[in-house]
């Protein structure tokens, strides 16, 4: 998923001096090597992409106020030629750690899975949508891309770089959510941040993509049990916890990873963009939680269904 173009915000760099923990994610364009049936970029932003003396003067900007972490987004990176180039350039001058968010299919070839680590990506994160052959087609559009994926996962695996699998949490999903951790899991891979699909720009009338939250609990709650039950991490990024009763300690509220975006138009914090979680409904005033722990409810969500899931926290804290 990617942030809405029509995110806007003050300039971090007003907002925020101390920089010491933020991370930098570029954002390098939108151009693509799959079609997945959720995606928000429009077509109008394909052509949007950022040159190398761009990304590298974002990169110098960075380190300038201080920052340590980068990572980079699209659209797909890695069919940029530029990208480990980018990558190296950033290591010399200081960042401690890169990520990389991708599809996973390049990592398929074996000999650019090793250049990547020996560039200095730390940490590689994939988009993960199924199990089975046939839904990863059905999703990426594309014959053949869990077989792929899956060898690229397993050559990071070897690696020493098991990647963090985001999982899509959408209509055609969240039934197998358990399973698909499974699957995963047996191949090496250790964390599952689980990210609901967003409607936004060009996903913004898909209205059946995005079924609430009450319907598809069960099958976000058999995926923190499967996670428990394998000793893998899994963790919902964007439904509220109120969403999720009694399963409140697998909610990370994205304020956790302060992150800041930058991409060919705009610059902005993560939690601010058209995918996070920035609203609160009138029921959420209520709750202990209101402007503290809780960041709210994605405004597409509220905008879809409304807030009678929201529940608030009015007694004890719950366990967690």
């Amino acid at each position: 998923m990617h942030p809405s173009r029509d995110a806007a915000a003050p300039s971090p760099d007003a907002r925020a001096p101390d920089f010491a923990d933020v991370m930098v994610d570029v954002i390098l364009g939108y151009e693509c090597n799959v079609k997945c049936d959720y995606c928000s970029v429009e077509d109008a932003m394909r052509p949007h992409n950022m040159t190398t003396a761009e990304v590298l003067r974002e990169l110098a900007h960075a380190r300038s106020l201080g920052i340590r972490k980068a990572a980079f987004g699209g659209g797909e990176p890695t069919i940029r030629r530029d990208l480990l180039p980018i990558v190296r350039f950033g290591r010399d001058r200081g960042f401690e750690s890169v990520k990389v968010s991708s599809n996973g299919l390049m990592y398929s070839y074996e000999a650019y899975a090793r250049e990547a680590v020996e560039a200095g990506v730390t940490q590689f994160n994939v988009s993960v949508m199924a199990h089975t052959d046939a839904l990863y087609e059905r999703i990426l559009g594309r014959r053949g891309a869990l077989a792929a994926i899956e060898k690229g996962v397993r050559n990071l695996v070897r690696l020493g770089r098991p990647p963090v699998a985001d999982l899509i949490v959408k209509d055609d999903t969240w039934r197998h959510l358990a399973d698909v951790v499974e699957f995963w899991a047996a191949r090496g891979i250790r964390t599952f941040p689980l990210w609901l699909v967003a409607l936004v720009d060009r996903n913004r009338n898909n209205f059946a993509s995005l079924p609430r939250v009450s319907e598809m609990r069960d099958g976000i709650v058999a995926a923190f049990e499967a996670g428990r039950r394998l000793g893998v991490d899994v963790y919902s990024r964007h439904v509220p916890r109120c969403m999720l009763p009694g399963r409140e300690e697998h909610v990370r509220d994205l304020r956790e990873d302060r992150v800041m975006v930058v991409t060919p138009g705009s610059r902005f914090y993560l939690w601010e963009s058209a995918i996070s979680p920035t609203a609160y409904s009138p029921k959420c005033e209520r709750c202990r939680y209101v402007r503290g722990a809780c960041l709210g409810v994605r405004r597409d969500y509220l905008e879809r269904w409304g807030d009678d899931e929201v529940v608030p926290y009015e007694g004890e804290n719950p366990a967690t």
